[in-house]
């Protein structure tokens, strides 16, 4: 393996950094074939970069089959080009509702495995338990994990993340489902304002700053769904 993960800054090297492939998207797309011998060539992009990979792929025997790569790859700290020949046996389950599975055989860990990465120092496809890849968002901070939570969860309600105010209930989703989400999201964005206010107050700012969606309460539901709630009957009004 040479030089993989010597002298790497920030961490262990992360998922999204590296290559990837993908044994569902291969049979899908034919490169795996039960029952057949296939070659051909694949391109796995990258942030600034594109891999090219001859293959071979023989899977008529579940307990015999493999796939051969051939490409060429660029030592990540010496610049030196490397031509490489890699051959990862494949294997085949039988799920209980029927058809068949396949599998990569990662070489470093003798255990099945249904994606393989090519991290930047690596040379050869093995398991993200392999390389000990990390994900991207295991190396946020907390109020980062919460912004980020909060995005995802404003666009899942058809919401846009830099209004100012909290997406009303999609049309066919569930009131349940709606306030379980908007629950997810109010305690998200007050986890994120957090950090506001402690810049803030690192800054010597005279008051806190603006929070993201002001139009809704911190401390409880927000008006509209307080209404909701009346008019099917789930309050009262003394």
């Amino acid at each position: 393996m040479g030089s993989y993960g010597s002298g790497r800054r920030g961490g262990r090297p992360t998922v999204e950094s590296a290559w990837r492939l993908d044994i569902d998207t291969l049979v899908r797309a034919g490169a795996i074939k039960p029952g057949a011998y296939v070659e051909g060539n694949l391109n796995l992009p990258s942030y600034n970069d594109e891999l090219a990979i001859e293959f071979e792929s023989s899977a008529n025997n579940p307990r015999d089959s493999w796939l051969r790569l051939r490409y060429a790859i660029r030592d990540y700290w010496t610049g030196e080009q490397h031509q490489i020949d890699d051959k990862i046996c494949l294997t085949a389950s039988r799920p209980w509702f029927g058809g068949q599975r396949w599998w990569f055989v990662c070489p470093n860990e003798n255990r099945r495995v249904r994606k393989l990465y090519l991290p930047p120092g690596a040379r050869r496809f093995r398991s993200r338990g392999a390389y000990r890849l990390a994900y991207a968002s295991q190396r946020e901070a907390v109020h980062d994990r919460a912004m980020r939570r909060a995005r995802k969860l404003c666009r899942r309600l058809g919401g846009d993340p830099l209004d100012d105010g909290y997406p009303e209930k999609p049309l066919r989703m569930r009131g349940v489902t709606y306030d379980r989400l908007l629950d997810k999201l109010i305690a998200a964005d007050r986890v994120a304002d957090e950090r506001m206010h402690l810049l803030a107050s690192k800054l010597g700012a005279g008051r806190p700053p603006r929070p993201c969606r002001p139009m809704t309460p911190r401390a409880g539901p927000s008006p509209n769904r307080m209404e909701r709630k009346l008019g099917r009957g789930l309050l009262r009004c003394s």
